[in-house]
C-alpha cells in the first residue's frame, strides 16, 4: 500500500513539474503563458529545415524590436493573410492598341504589397525604326511597374515608336508580389554622378 501512495505521488509531482502555468493555474503545455510574452535578449528556437504536409497549420512568431519596451512577442498568422510572402503570378497581354499597354491597374494595394516585374518576354511583330537613316533608332522601350492611387500599375510600350498598322504583338511578364509584412521599407538613397556613368554610392542602406 505505501508503495503504491509513493508511485502515485511521484507520477502527480512529476506532472507538475513537467508542465509549467504562468498567468493560469490550469497549464496545458510544459510552458503555458496565459498573457503577453516580452522577450529582451536572444530567443532560441528550433529551426524549421522543411515543410510538410502535417506541418502547413503552424504559426509565425516573431519578435518585434520597436515596442515599448523592445522585446515584444507576436504571432504572424499566416491563414490571415490574403497573400503568401512571395507569390509569384505569370501575366500575357494580348490584343494591345499598337504596342502601348500604358497604365494598368494591376489592383495590389500599394500600403501592403511590393510588385516587381520579371521575365518580362516580348513576341510578335518588330517595332518600325525610327525616320533618321544615321540612328536608326528603336526608340525608348519601357517596362515597369509604378504606384498610383494606392495601387499598383504596370507600363510596357515604346514611348517614341509604335507598331506598323495591321501588325501585332504579345507581352508576357511574370509579376512578384511581396507581402510588406515580411519586409523593411528602406528610405531611398539619391547618389549625383555628377555626368558620369561610374562611381559610388552615396550611402549604405541601414539594414538592421
Amino acid at each position: 500500500m505505501k508503495k503504491l501512495i509513493i508511485v502515485t505521488l511521484l507520477l502527480v509531482c512529476s506532472k507538475i513539474i513537467a508542465q509549467v502555468g504562468i498567468g493560469t493555474t490550469k497549464p496545458s503545455a510544459d510552458l503555458h503563458v496565459g498573457g503577453d510574452l516580452l522577450v529582451q535578449d536572444s530567443f532560441y528556437l528550433k529551426s524549421l529545415g522543411t515543410v510538410s504536409p502535417t506541418d502547413e497549420n503552424f504559426k509565425l512568431i516573431a519578435l518585434n524590436t520597436n515596442s515599448t519596451p523592445a522585446g515584444e512577442v507576436k504571432v504572424l498568422d499566416v491563414d490571415a493573410l490574403s497573400v503568401a510572402p512571395v507569390n509569384v503570378i505569370n501575366y500575357e497581354f494580348t490584343n494591345i492598341s499598337l504596342d502601348n499597354l500604358t497604365d494598368l491597374d494591376l489592383q495590389y494595394d500599394s500600403s501592403k504589397y511590393i510588385v516587381g516585374i520579371a521575365n518580362f518576354r516580348y513576341v510578335g511583330d518588330a517595332i518600325l525604326k525610327g525616320p533618321d537613316p544615321v540612328t536608326k533608332s528603336i526608340g525608348n522601350f519601357v517596362v515597369r511597374t509604378f504606384e498610383s492611387g494606392g495601387t499598383w500599375h504596370l507600363e510596357i510600350k515604346n514611348r517614341t515608336l509604335d507598331l506598323a498598322v495591321g501588325k501585332s504583338v504579345t507581352y508576357h511578364a511574370t509579376l512578384i508580389i511581396y507581402d510588406k509584412s515580411y519586409y523593411k521599407h528602406l528610405a531611398p538613397i539619391t547618389t549625383d554622378l555628377g555626368g558620369s556613368n561610374s562611381g559610388n554610392a552615396s550611402s549604405v542602406p541601414v539594414l538592421e
